[in-house]
């Protein structure tokens, strides 16, 4: 029975605390974690959607969250998104969620909160579905 590669979580925060501090958290569950504070630094690296997902601020200079998120659906990436945002209202939650998102949080994000939907957003996304695409790239 093949083995399932491990999983990656992308984390892309332009907040450098922030992200070094989910890093520091991901790691310790010994999850695989790439981490970028850009928008395009995360578009060029991402490599493999497969048991994957996408730790994602919302508020992000030159291309915010929704905008990621159209992006990748529009590329046809089929990568589960969990929105962190600091400034996060019922009708900004509504709007990630209709957006795709398969978790919106506030920050300070609650740990245990955090690796609850980790799980989630990984079980949703360890079998690829017929014509799925494998990767980020064309």
């Amino acid at each position: 029975m093949p083995h399932a590669p491990q999983p990656t979580i992308y984390v892309v925060d332009d907040d450098d605390a922030v992200r070094d501090s989910l890093k520091m958290l991901l790691e310790s569950y010994q999850l695989s974690v790439r981490d970028f504070g850009s928008v395009p630094e995360f578009l060029d690296g991402l490599d493999t959607v497969d048991n994957s997902c996408l730790v994602l601020d919302l508020h992000l200079p030159a291309m915010g969250g929704f905008d990621v998120m159209k992006t990748l659906a529009r590329r046809g990436i089929r990568l589960p998104v969990i929105v962190i945002t600091g400034g996060g209202d019922a009708q900004t939650r509504a709007r990630a969620l209709e957006s795709g998102a398969s978790a919106f949080l506030e920050k300070p994000v609650d740990d245990q909160v955090l690796m609850a939907a980790i799980d989630r957003a990984l079980r949703s996304n360890a079998a690829p579905t017929p014509g799925q695409r494998k990767n980020g790239r064309a």
